[in-house]
């Protein structure tokens, strides 16, 4: 005990005295009561709900936001239909009347007789082209050009062309002919050329014409007309030639085939004619040549032949000429008369 007693003794002698121990005591202040954690869950649960109502209002606003109208592209423009093509009358080649051979004439004129009778090509009728087809689909440019309200289309009637009005004296001259009022389509036709001298149907139909009516020299004026701005219508060529050899005017007909010549390099029938006329104005050795290309592009056809070996006799060709001969009666194609010529000419 007396060990006890003395270290609580000497506890008390190390305290301060009362007064100083009461003045520290005074300076010591209780700290407030801190909050408790029940406090600190409220006030995070109340900014978590505010922060959800703000979020849902801007949600909701920006769901009520009115959308633009989408924008309408304006209405296309049809394309408009081009109008048909005007049909162009076929008509019939030229076929001059076969003239009338007389019972003396020698074997070279039974030849041109042959030949006059025989019918080549007439000029063709030149066609109207056709017109582009219009685009399927209007362009983008032109879509975004095009005007957003109703498209006004104004008609204009044009005038008429010279095409177009000698196309209504053809079709006179067609209704002329079919009520047998030959005089009136004549009329017609010399009318449409008058407008369009360049309308090859409307020439063709009055050469026929004329020519069936006997009119030969009206007729050789309408191919001379013809020819002098369409030199490539080998078919009035041979025609306008014929018409000259008959009225005797060889020189004529030779000066018509050589200007449409270079037209026809690929054409026999144009080429034994043209060997023919030089046969009979005494140029053996042309006729020769024009006869020998006739031949190459038609080796079958005998008249070439036989023309070609009354050229070669004509020009003291014996041996070329009894080869020729022999040829043209081969090929089956001469009539009874040439052939007796053919025949005639190989007798010793």
């Amino acid at each position: 005990m007396s060990l006890i007693n003395d270290v609580l003794r000497n506890i008390e002698a190390k305290r301060p005295d009362d007064l100083a121990r009461h003045k520290l005591q005074r300076e010591i202040r209780a700290l407030p009561a801190g909050r408790s954690g029940f406090g600190r869950a409220a006030w995070l649960l109340g900014g978590l709900v505010a922060t959800l109502v703000l979020g849902a209002a801007g949600f909701y606003a920006s769901r009520h936001v009115a959308e633009p109208a989408p924008i309408r592209p304006p209405p296309s423009v049809p394309a408009l239909e081009a109008p048909p093509p005007l049909p162009v009358a076929s008509l019939p080649a030229v076929v001059p009347p076969a003239p009338v051979v007389p019972a003396e004439a020698d074997d070279n004129l039974r030849l041109s007789a042959q030949l006059a009778a025989v019918p080549l090509p007439a000029a063709p009728v030149l066609g109207v082209p056709d017109p582009l087809p219009p685009s399927s689909a209007p362009s983008a440019k032109a879509e975004s050009a095009a005007p957003a309200g109703p498209v006004k289309i104004e008609k204009s009637l044009l005038a008429p062309t010279a095409r177009d009005k000698a196309d209504a004296e053809l079709r006179r001259a067609e209704t002329a002919l079919a009520s047998g009022r030959s005089g009136e389509a004549l009329d017609a036709l010399r009318a449409a050329l008058k407008l369009d001298p360049g309308y090859v149907a409307a020439r063709q139909a009055l050469l026929r014409q004329l020519l069936d009516a006997r009119k030969v020299d009206e007729a050789m004026v309408v191919l001379q007309d013809g020819l002098e701005n369409m030199p490539m219508q080998t078919g009035w060529a041979v025609s306008l030639a014929r018409l000259q050899l008959e009225q005797g005017d060889l020189a004529g007909a030779d000066r018509t085939l050589a200007r449409s010549q270079g037209y026809a390099e690929a054409n026999a029938d144009y080429a034994g004619f043209q060997g023919h006329v030089k046969s009979r104005l005494g140029a053996q050795r042309q006729a020769i040549a024009h006869y020998q290309r006739a031949t190459r592009l038609a080796p079958g056809e005998g008249r070439w032949w036989l023309g070609l070996g009354l050229t070669f006799e004509a020009d003291g060709r014996g041996p070329e000429a009894r080869d020729a001969l022999r040829r043209a009666i081969a090929s089956g194609t001469l009539n009874h008369d040439l052939a007796a010529v053919a025949e005639q000419h190989l007798r010793p």
